[in-house]
């Protein structure tokens, strides 16, 4: 495996297994003002450290997924193509609504707690607003690529576990339900790496070529 690839299966691997701890971190995953304000202040450094962790570790995933995409045109040019492009958009939103997040730490040591309610709550809503539906493309082009790679030889469970996985995620996110986002961190950390051990052992085969036509 060239250098090139070992960087992008390692951030295929690290890049969850950050957010996993990120989230750990958090006292809550919700991003309901009414929520977060409370917790930045009663755990302000928690709050800081964990939302710092959440988004590089995204910012790193966006890495491993464009490497595993491109891994698995060969096998499944189409599908990988697809769900690495909804995959990144994903990505993307989540780590366009953790920057509007770290606004909250300056509103909230500035004004009290009604008050920081209302600015938080104003400046993620007014931003974010329309991009969720955008952001549950991460699920589905992580469930995608879970279909390429089993093109690209690995096991065929893999691709509707991952799926699950990344439903759980996607279910713990939209219910705030730390116990479902930290399982589907968990479960994406250990099934991208059996993916990129599988990916290591398997030969991708040569397109089929047409015999040539004798005039």
């Amino acid at each position: 495996m060239s250098t090139s690839a070992r960087a992008g299966a390692a951030a295929l691997i690290v890049g969850p297994l950050l957010g996993l701890i990120g989230y750990a971190v958090v006292p809550t995953v919700s991003d309901d003002a009414s929520d977060v304000v409370p917790a930045l202040h009663a755990h302000h450094a928690a709050m800081i450290a964990g939302l710092t962790l959440q988004t590089i570790g995204i910012a790193i995933l966006v890495g491993g997924l464009v490497w595993l995409a491109i891994r698995l045109v060969p096998a499944a040019p189409r599908l990988a193509t697809v769900a690495g492009v909804l995959g990144v958009a994903g990505a993307l939103v989540v780590i366009f609504e953790n920057g509007l997040l770290a606004a909250a730490p300056p509103l909230v040591s500035g004004l009290d707690g009604g008050h920081a309610t209302t600015a938080v709550d104003q400046v993620s809503n007014s931003a974010a607003a329309g991009l969720d539906p955008v952001g549950v493309a991460l699920a589905i082009g992580i469930a995608a690529l879970g279909f390429a790679a089993v093109k690209a030889g690995a096991p065929r469970w893999i691709a509707p576990v991952l799926t699950a996985a990344a439903l759980v995620q996607t279910v713990g996110f939209a219910a705030a339900a730390r116990p479902l986002v930290l399982v589907g961190f968990a479960a994406l950390v250990v099934l991208f790496g059996l993916i990129v051990r599988a990916l290591q052992t398997s030969v991708t085969p040569e397109p089929v070529r047409q015999p040539a036509m004798v005039a």
